[in-house]
């Protein structure tokens, strides 16, 4: 598979999980670290197999948002509804507000956030 394959792929498999989590298309970019005025048009480009841009931070976000969906599908393995509450619902050890808004509002950071608590390395 080739680079460039490799990254299409990779773009599809990212848009589909944020599609599975019910991510509001407008959302999706935030969280991709596109631009905030990414259209829908765009984001189907990916979804169809464009490849996301080639940078580190971008890298770096569709690494966490793997990383969190494969600690979800470990925790939660024969329920996808449940995988979905878990990113958007309220969750003490985010004080109160879910998964998702704390990606949103933080960024890298809040995605590293919830990687961590994932995977044991977070305050509980």
């Amino acid at each position: 598979m080739s680079e460039q394959d490799r990254r299409a792929e990779l773009a599809r498999l990212v848009i589909q999980i944020l599609d599975d989590w019910e991510v509001e298309p407008e959302d999706q970019p935030k969280l991709l670290g596109l631009p905030d005025k990414t259209r829908a048009r765009a984001l189907n480009r990916y979804r169809q197999g464009d490849p996301l841009p080639d940078d580190a931070a971008t890298e770096q976000r569709l690494s966490y948002l793997l990383s969190i969906q494969k600690a979800l599908q470990t925790v939660l393995p024969h329920n996808a509804a449940m995988t979905r509450y878990w990113v958007t619902s309220p969750n003490p050890r985010f004080a109160n507000r879910s998964p998702l808004d704390v990606m949103l509002a933080n960024g890298l950071a809040g995605m590293e956030q919830v990687v961590e608590v994932l995977t044991g390395r977070g305050e509980w």
